[in-house]
C-alpha cells in the first residue's frame, strides 16, 4: 500500500450529491457520496438490476460515511458488482460503498468486487469536521471507536473482508489515504483484479514457488529459507521428464521399477502421471524448475511452476515419500503479497 496525503471529511460535506449514469449494464457513479445517494439508487437504478452483469463504476473522492455504508448495503441487496476502473479513484467512503459489491444469481452467496491496474481505492481513519478537536479529544476518540465497530460490523455483513486487515486501514490518519495495490491486501478485501494482465515479476518463478510452499507450512510460518537457488527453465518435454524422475524417484531410493516404467513411457504421459494432470511444454513459456530446501518437517525437493497468463501452476516435488502437490492459482500467486503491483 502506498500512503496519499489529502484531507477529506468523512461525515460531512456540502458537494453535490453523487450523479448515476446507465451505460448498457454498467452504473456509473461519480462525484461525492451525500446524503440521500442510497434512496436515490434503490428508488431509481436497482429496478434495472436483472443479470449478473450489472457493475457500479465508481469515481468518487468519497463524502458522507454513513451515506456510503447505506449505499453499500443498498448495492448488496441488489446483487450487483463493484469496480474502479483504471484511472479512476474510489476513496474514503467510496471504498467503504465498494465493499457492497455481491454476486448475482447462483453465485449470489459470493462477493463480486473488482478494480483495474492503476485504480485507485484508498481507505483511512474518520474525523468529525469539528474545528473545536482539541478541546474535544475524548470525544473524537469515542466518536472514531463507535465508527469503527460500525464499519467492522458493515464489512462483516458484505462478507469476505479480513476484520484486521480493515482495522488496520481504519488506523491510517484521517489527513492520509492508504491505497490498496498489494495482492494480501486486494486477497484481504475479497477483490479481484480485472482488465490487462499484468506482466510477471523477473523474479517470478522463485515467488510462485514460495507462495505455494508458505500455502503448505501456514501462512505465519517463513517459507523464505526453503526456497534454494536460482530457477532454471526446462523447455522440452524429455528434459522435463528426466528431471522429474530424477525429483521424485532419485535414483538408488528404492523405486526403480516405477521410475522406469514411467522413463519407457512418451514424456507427455509420463509427466501427466507424475504431476496428477497434463502440463503443456512449450518453448517460449518453458516450465521452471526452483530447487527447494528440507526444514522444520517440509520434505519438497523441488518446485515446478509455470504460467498461461491466465494462471499459474505449481508442483511440489518430495523425493522422499515419492509424492506430488499441485496448486492452480490466480497470476497473482506469481507476486510478493507485499509487493504493490502498480
Amino acid at each position: 500500500m502506498r500512503p496519499l496525503v489529502l484531507v477529506l471529511c468523512l461525515l460531512t460535506t456540502t458537494s453535490p450529491a453523487m450523479e448515476f449514469h446507465v451505460e448498457g449494464e454498467t452504473i456509473r457513479a461519480t462525484g461525492p457520496i451525500e446524503k440521500g445517494d442510497a434512496k436515490t439508487f434503490t428508488a431509481r437504478l436497482a429496478p434495472l438490476i436483472d443479470s449478473p452483469l450489472w457493475t457500479l463504476a465508481f469515481s468518487s473522492p468519497g463524502g458522507n460515511l454513513i451515506e456510503g455504508m447505506r449505499l453499500g448495503e443498498a448495492i448488496h441487496a441488489t446483487y450487483a458488482g463493484t469496480l474502479v476502473e483504471a484511472g479512476q479513484s474510489c476513496l474514503s467512503a467510496c471504498a467503504i460503498a465498494f465493499l457492497g459489491g455481491r454476486s448475482f444469481g447462483t453465485y449470489a452467496h459470493g462477493v463480486r468486487r473488482e478494480i483495474e491496474p492503476g485504480a485507485r481505492l484508498g481507505y483511512h481513519g474518520f474525523f468529525s469536521g469539528r474545528n473545536d478537536q482539541v478541546e474535544l479529544v475524548n470525544e473524537v476518540l469515542d466518536q472514531s471507536r463507535l465508527v469503527n465497530a460500525l464499519l467492522l460490523d458493515y464489512a462483516t455483513r458484505m462478507r469476505e473482508v479480513d476484520g484486521g486487515l480493515l482495522s488496520k486501514l481504519l488506523t491510517t490518519a484521517p489527513a492520509e489515504m492508504e491505497m490498496i495495490d498489494t495482492p494480501a491486501e486486494l486477497s484481504g478485501l475479497g477483490i479481484a483484479l480485472v482488465g490487462e494482465p499484468l506482466p510477471l515479476p523477473q523474479d517470478w518463478a522463485k515467488t510462485a514457488c514460495r507462495n505455494a510452499v508458505r500455502t503448505m507450512i501456514g501462512a505465519f510460518a517463513d517459507a523464505g529459507p526453503l526456497i534454494g537457488g536460482d530457477e532454471a527453465p526446462i523447455a522440452d518435454p524429455e528434459g522435463l521428464q528426466r528431471q522429474m524422475l530424477d525429483d521424485r524417484y532419485p535414483p538408488a531410493g528404492g523405486s526403480e521399477a516405477a521410475r522406469a516404467a514411467l522413463a519407457g513411457l512418451a514424456p507427455g504421459d509420463a509427466i501427466e502421471l507424475v504431476a496428477g494432470e497434463a502440463i503443456f511444454i512449450e518453448p517460449e513459456n518453458p516450465t521452471m524448475r526452483v530447487p527447494l530446501n528440507h526444514g522444520g518437517g517440509f520434505l519438497g525437493d523441488a518446485c515446478y511452476t509455470t504460467s498461461d497468463g491466465s494462471s499459474v501452476t505449481t508442483l511440489i516435488v518430495n523425493g522422499i515419500d515419492r509424492t506430488v502437490t499441485l496448486q492452480r492459482g490466480d497470476p497473482l500467486s506469481a507476486h510478493d503479497p507485499d509487493r504493490p503491483l502498480w
